[in-house]
């Protein structure tokens, strides 16, 4: 999908989904949000889609179009999403070697839809996020995590990170009570280095950690399906 084709609003994404059924995107504002301003902010969507040769001018799908309903359907059909910063990730089965990642982008209310291969997401997530590639500490291989003093944990709350802060969420749809407290649901983490300690916070619990670099990689590859033998290649 070239870079014209693959910038969304909300509203086109509605509209996509609508071709098979789905009222609910993850992720996105509720449809009900747009249903509310009226019928031209769909008309507008529709002719931003026939723009792009999504749809044709007879009011079909192009092959293209097709393509992308497909990823739309896919993503609306996952069990699981990992949210790290503004990428929001689902899943097909989970031997496939590919993701879908919804990026929101620096536009407000736009969104780029892409399907990659989870190596060369991995590859991406390196270069853009530092503390994947980080080098542990020699005492990191005695322990996995470890809660931090008080005295400690008030100097990170006022804390600015050294290096780009990673804010990691998981949400496992298949979890009958869909409730922030359950953490078979849901966890949020804040992850950033302190001097030479990688911290991660448990947001919903409000617990702090000096985690490992061994328990963190294990936490983001196990959530993004990502095979270990990729860890020795990049991390």
């Amino acid at each position: 999908m070239s870079s014209s084709t693959d910038v969304f609003t909300t509203p086109e994404l509605y509209l996509l989904a609508a071709s098979f059924g789905g009222n609910v995107l993850f992720g996105l504002p509720e449809k009900e949000i747009f249903q509310l301003q009226g019928e031209e902010v769909f008309k507008v969507a529709h002719e931003q889609l026939r723009d792009k040769g999504i749809i044709a001018g007879d009011g079909k799908i192009t092959k293209n179009g097709a393509i992308i309903i497909q990823t739309v359907e896919n993503y609306h059909q996952s069990k699981k999403y990992v949210r790290i910063n503004n990428l929001m990730f689902a899943f097909r089965e989970k031997e496939s070697d590919e993701l879908i990642v919804l990026v929101e982008t620096a536009e407000q209310g736009q969104y780029q839809l892409r399907v990659t291969s989870k190596a060369i997401m991995l590859k991406m997530l390196c270069e853009h996020f530092p503390l994947i590639i980080r080098e542990p500490a020699e005492k990191e291989t005695t322990f996995l995590k470890k809660d931090i003093s008080n005295h400690e944990r008030r100097e990170i709350e006022s804390f600015e990170p050294e290096e780009m802060l990673m804010n990691l969420e998981f949400f496992h749809l298949k979890e009958e009570h869909r409730d922030q407290f359950n953490w078979h649901y849901y966890q949020q983490w804040l992850i950033f280095t302190k001097v030479e300690k990688l911290i991660m916070v448990d947001t919903v619990n409000k617990r702090y950690y000096h985690a490992s670099q061994y328990w963190f990689l294990k936490v983001l590859f196990d959530e993004l399906d990502f095979p270990y033998k990729e860890a020795g290649v990049y991390a």
